[in-house]
């Protein structure tokens, strides 16, 4: 998939306007995002708004280059069509791991804030998700032909997972006071689901 209009013109970002982009990602999870000024954001870094204006002409720029560095990451979890043969469990779990890699840091806040103010972005992000949903539902359709999983709705299945990945594992905060890291979260969630689909 690729990047839209948003960043046609941009300049290709150097490796420190990349580490400041997402140290600025991580600052701004529980901000309002719209209101946001370039000044603003150019201050959470330490960065001057001639160095923003190198690589960004608007905000929404900013955050539809944060959004598509994790949007790369989770693309490269996805699948088209299973080999035969594979083992669906262990897919299963590795996509689900990768996925918390990628989405280390993000709040629901962050992205409450991008799909009310930002539908360009937004729809990027829907789009990715989908294709990882759609990716669940091979693994689940050909665990449940194989005899490896149990029969169940599959439909029901990937809301489950939706809400999985897009509220809990944004929300893995709310956890902390119990001593669980997402991976913990993630974890716990793998246990229930091999435990409920696996004969």
């Amino acid at each position: 998939m690729g990047r839209k209009a948003l960043d046609r013109e941009r300049k290709q970002l150097s490796k420190k306007a990349e580490a400041w982009v997402k140290e600025l990602f991580y600052k701004v999870q529980y901000e309002k995002l719209d209101k946001l000024t370039l000044d603003e954001l150019a201050a959470l870094v330490q960065k001057s708004k001639s160095t923003i204006y190198t690589y960004f002409k608007t905000k929404e720029e900013i955050y539809a280059t944060m959004v598509g560095m994790v949007l790369q990451n989770l693309e490269e979890v996805v699948f088209d069509e299973l080999e035969d043969g594979a083992d669906v469990i262990n897919i299963y779990e590795t996509i689900l791991l990768k996925i918390s890699d990628s989405i280390e840091g993000i709040s629901i806040h962050f992205l409450d804030e991008i799909q009310t103010n930002f539908p360009q972005i937004w729809n990027e992000i829907k789009q990715v998700t989908d294709h990882v949903l759609s990716t669940f539902s091979l693994i689940y359709k050909r665990g449940m032909k194989t005899g490896v999983f149990a029969d169940f709705n599959i439909n029901l299945l990937l809301a489950m997972d939706n809400a999985f990945i897009m509220n809990i594992m944004t929300d893995h905060d709310s956890f902390k006071d119990e001593d669980l890291s997402l991976k913990d979260v993630v974890n716990q969630y793998l246990k229930l689901r091999i435990n409920a689909l696996t004969k």
